[in-house]
């Protein structure tokens, strides 16, 4: 079919107007609306006259308006109404109707159907259609009424009135079965007719995400975890590299959340610190169902603590875990867990044979091994006494500031002394640090008058930490098991320091004296065993100690005291209810020597000097400074 210009179509069609013939005539333009100024004279229909709210043209009232025209007509809308309808019988219908008037049908659209009429018919090839250069591309997509969605059509008689108007791309919404339409029966889809180079897949999101996205794209500014955080990526628009590995790596959004924790195991070793590091701050405050099988996929890695951060209980008792059997604790555990870091720390007892105890003390008890040489040690200081080298609590307090406030925190050891030092410094707090000896037997009931008898003002006891220690269902308790309760002893004394510092900052005190009855021992549990000493009282406290009776005499390790024996090894003696936490009674170093601390504000007049204690022999690594408080 020639394809022709506007003025040849315009004079094809006046020849058409001045022939004796009651066939239609169709005219194939994209520009439909070029005619109406050619053919003034003429009267003007429109297909969507023909149609009600969401429903087809009523081709019947349309032939029979046709049939009853009383001047040549021009009718607009034939072809975007077969083109989106698919109804093509209806021109092989009108293109074989004989009508009273002549009529002109304008058509967009559907070049290639006329042409297959015409080519099957030659009286219509050559006298009732004419084709003008140009295409349209129509562009409309269906709106599902479900997804209550404002659209440019509100029905099938809109789209239809935009299209005889000459427009090609709309939106409708309607319930009609459509052809030549994008379908759009979700929120993904109106993105997509939106965005055409929109690239997420339709189940990266749920339909509510994407129904939020489609009315509010902005996905600045939302934590890790969110979803918009996520969807920020379909437009490339995560800055934090870990983030931005993590969403390359996840398909949908229930995937990226799982990746936040996992994807962490598949970081190239160049990028891992930096990757651990934004990791870490990501999911810091997620309560997330893929903690628990990241930890669990984990427990197959021989390096799993490189893995771990601190964040969660959970995850700080799988790096206790971790070290079970160890002789040393490797660089990586403490990089990861800073405030068992700071517990490990050494602290500087102005004694190198304590300082040096202590470490070992508090290694041992982390990674629950059995350490020969250490035991031999202890039995060693049993029979000298070691502890004695230290003042009395009672003699220390006696010469402290009598208007300072006393805290009295149960069962505090001074393996605490590197971890309590740290978080005062972290507080903004003053700590002047002196270390004492208690009364022995180490028991509450030989060591309260200190309490009892201070002369200022005092906080109510804190029994935390001792009930801690005898609290076997507080942890996965038993004398072999990992001791995960350290992390709890720890937590415990951050809420002492905090305490401390409010009451300082609220003027409830100028200075706070922190000290304790007796400290505990974890390791007279693990390596407690019944010593061959037959005694006629029975054991009490764990057997580390027991009531005086004429008839026994003192065992070496053993010492007498407020008519008691004390051991200061890790012996016991039989009768006593076996502990599978921590002990005290005895009279071992960690059950003995409590710290007596005086914090303060910085303004307040303490000084912090160093101990003029007697020197360390040997240089030790990390060391913690002792303090003097008292002029």
């Amino acid at each position: 079919m020639e394809i022709l210009s506007v003025d040849d179509a315009v004079k094809k069609i006046r020849i058409y107007l001045s022939r004796d013939t009651s066939r239609p005539y169709f005219v194939i333009s994209d520009g439909a609306e070029d005619f109406k100024k050619f053919f003034g004279d003429c009267d003007q229909i429109y297909m969507s006259d023909f149609c009600t709210g969401d429903c087809f043209v009523d081709t019947d009232l349309l032939v029979e308006k046709l049939n009853a025209l009383t001047n040549a007509t021009l009718v607009f809308g034939l072809g975007e109404y077969v083109y989106f309808t698919g109804q093509e019988n209806i021109l092989r219908r009108l293109q074989d109707k004989n009508f009273n008037r002549k009529i002109v049908f304008v058509c967009r659209g559907i070049a290639n159907l006329l042409a297959r009429l015409a080519d099957e018919d030659f009286k219509f090839r050559t006298n009732h259609i004419c084709r003008v250069a140009g295409k349209v591309n129509f562009s409309v997509a269906k709106y599902d009424s479900a997804i209550n969605f404002p659209t440019d059509a509100e029905n099938f008689y809109e789209l239809m009135k935009l299209l005889e108007r000459g427009e090609s791309s709309a939106t409708v919404q309607t319930n009609l079965p459509l052809v030549n339409v994008r379908e759009v029966a979700t929120f993904y889809d109106a993105i997509k007719n939106r965005e055409p180079h929109f690239a997420a897949q339709s189940d990266a999101l749920n339909d509510s995400q994407w129904r939020e996205y489609f009315f509010d794209d902005n996905c600045d500014g939302y934590p890790p975890e969110h979803w918009r955080t996520f969807a920020a990526g379909f437009k490339k628009k995560i800055s934090n590299p870990y983030l931005k590995f993590v969403f390359t790596r996840s398909a949908n959004f229930e995937a990226y959340q799982k990746n936040l924790f996992f994807a962490l195991l598949d970081a190239d070793e160049k990028f891992f610190a930096e990757f651990y590091s934004l990791r870490k701050v990501a999911v810091k405050n997620i309560s997330s169902p893929y903690l628990a099988p990241y930890l669990e996929r984990l427990k197959n890695f021989p390096d799993a603590v490189k893995y771990l951060t601190d964040n969660t209980a959970t995850e700080r008792r799988a790096m206790i875990e971790s070290v079970q059997g160890k002789q040393t604790v490797p660089t990586v555990f403490k990089q990861n867990f800073p405030s068992m870091r700071d517990y490990l720390a050494d602290f500087d007892f102005g004694d190198a044979e304590v300082t040096n105890y202590f470490r070992r003390y508090k290694i041992i008890k982390l990674c629950n091994v059995d350490d020969a040489d250490f035991k031999a040690h202890v039995r060693e200081l049993a029979l000298t006494g070691a502890y004695n080298r230290f003042a009395t609590r009672q003699k220390i307090l006696d010469s402290a500031n009598p208007t300072a406030k006393l805290y009295w925190l149960d069962a505090l050891g001074v393996e605490f002394l590197s971890y309590i030092k740290s978080r005062a410094a972290q507080a903004g707090l003053f700590a002047a640090i002196k270390v004492a000896r208690a009364e022995l037997p180490t028991l509450t009931s030989q060591n309260k008058n200190f309490y009892d008898d201070w002369r200022g003002d005092k906080f109510d006891k804190n029994s935390a930490l001792d009930e801690l220690k005898h609290s076997p269902e507080k942890f996965d308790g038993g004398k072999c098991s990992a001791p995960t309760y350290i992390d709890d002893e720890l937590k415990i004394l951050d809420a002492v320091i905090d305490e401390i510092k409010n009451a300082l900052t609220n003027h409830h005190a100028e200075k706070i004296i922190l000290t304790s009855d007796h400290g505990a021992s974890r390791l007279a549990v693990m390596f407690g065993r019944e010593n061959k000493f037959k005694m006629t009282s029975c054991g009490e406290h764990g057997g580390r100690c027991c009531p005086i009776n004429a008839l026994d005499d003192k065992p070496p390790c053993a010492t007498a005291e407020n008519g008691f024996w004390v051991l200061a090894n890790y012996d016991r003696f039989a009768g006593g209810r076996l502990s599978s936490v921590e002990v005290h009674g005895g009279a071992s170093l960690e059950e003995i020597l409590v710290p007596v601390i005086e914090f303060a504000l910085p303004n307040s007049d303490i000084e912090a000097k160093i101990s003029t204690a007697e020197k360390i022999p040997a240089p030790l690594k990390d060391i913690d400074d002792g303090f003097d408080f008292f002029d």
